[in-house]
């Protein structure tokens, strides 16, 4: 079984979190084309040869570029089942990429706004306190955006949006 299979080699490691920071930084340029290709190949990596720790956040990123209305719903699973197995890892300290990835860019399609606001101020939190305020940042954003549309109290809204 394909999760049984636990990704050990060092240098594998370390390609997997090199395609993930190169497919970061390919975003920040504005580089599409670049931001797929080294997220396909993150997955692939981990198809080939087992999970990691890096393997969560990965296959979320892939969902995040992939996702069409047609195959919303696949995405959709593939992105929960993503976030199950990080609980497998409980690596706390990409909890700000894997709140972004999740609840900002797959899980508002089939999730209550409610819920996602909750969690990207969780994932606000987070990135703001482990200096990952790039990703913090946007849960911010995204946080803001779903309080709007989910019918938050604008007073309340605006207190909060000042805390920060």
């Amino acid at each position: 079984d394909w999760l049984e299979r636990k990704m050990e080699d060092k240098t594998l490691l370390t390609t997997l979190q090199f395609y993930s920071s190169i497919a970061y930084a390919s975003f920040y340029c504005k580089s599409y084309s670049m931001v797929v290709y080294f997220i396909c190949k993150s997955v692939q990596l981990s198809l080939r040869n087992g999970i990691c720790e890096h393997t969560p956040l990965s296959f979320l990123q892939f969902t995040g570029v992939v996702t069409k209305d047609d195959d919303a719903v696949l995405c959709y699973r593939i992105a929960k089942n993503a976030m199950s197995l990080q609980e497998r890892f409980g690596m706390a300290t990409q909890i700000p990429e894997l709140y972004f990835q999740f609840y900002g860019r797959v899980a508002w399609r089939f999730e209550p706004f409610q819920a996602g606001v909750h969690k990207l101020r969780q994932c606000l939190d987070a990135g703001l306190s482990s200096g990952r305020s790039d990703i913090g940042l946007f849960c911010g954003l995204n946080e803001i955006k779903y309080a709007l549309f989910s019918g938050a109290n604008l007073k309340s809204l605006l207190k909060r949006i000042d805390y920060y």
